[in-house]
């Protein structure tokens, strides 16, 4: 029995090579890789091994394992900020289209819980100005929380 609904199903069979069994087996058998993103401007000695870099950021890593972040005082103080890879691609996107040499001024709307955020303020230069802004009162909270202990 999959774990899909068979309407989403259903709708792939048009995709040409598209395999059902093949498709649910991978996805019921996949474990999601955990990724995180070292804070460059809180460089520490983590106690996890960073072997598996993720090819389009420069501090993103996949671990082999998932570790109780919520323990680790590194984590806590904001040294490493725990991020799926994906999410990442956005310093990608913005180093081909952005001067980051120049002085920009950003806005992130919607910015909890403030990955992308501190991405961006990763990026940005000394001169540049970062408006982060998240309605949500709760969220704002984890928003300002976050980068707080980021160092933004």
């Amino acid at each position: 029995m999959s774990f899909f609904p068979k309407d989403f199903l259903n709708s792939l069979k048009s995709v040409s090579n598209f395999k059902e069994e093949a498709f649910i087996r991978i996805h019921e058998n996949q474990k999601s890789p955990t990724s995180i993103r070292l804070n460059p401007f809180k460089p520490a000695d983590l106690e996890f091994k960073l072997d598996n870099k993720v090819p389009w950021t420069q501090a993103g890593y996949y671990l082999d394992h998932r570790p109780v972040f919520t323990a680790d005082p590194l984590f806590q103080s904001g040294c490493y900020y725990v991020q799926e890879a994906s999410s990442m691609f956005i310093e990608y996107a913005l180093k081909q289209l952005v001067d980051f040499d120049k002085m920009i001024s950003a806005l992130d709307l919607c910015a909890a819980p403030g990955g992308k955020t501190t991405i961006l303020s990763s990026l940005l230069n000394a001169e540049s100005l970062l408006i982060a802004n998240e309605i949500i009162k709760n969220r704002a909270d984890v928003l300002s929380k976050n980068l707080a202990k980021w160092k933004v």
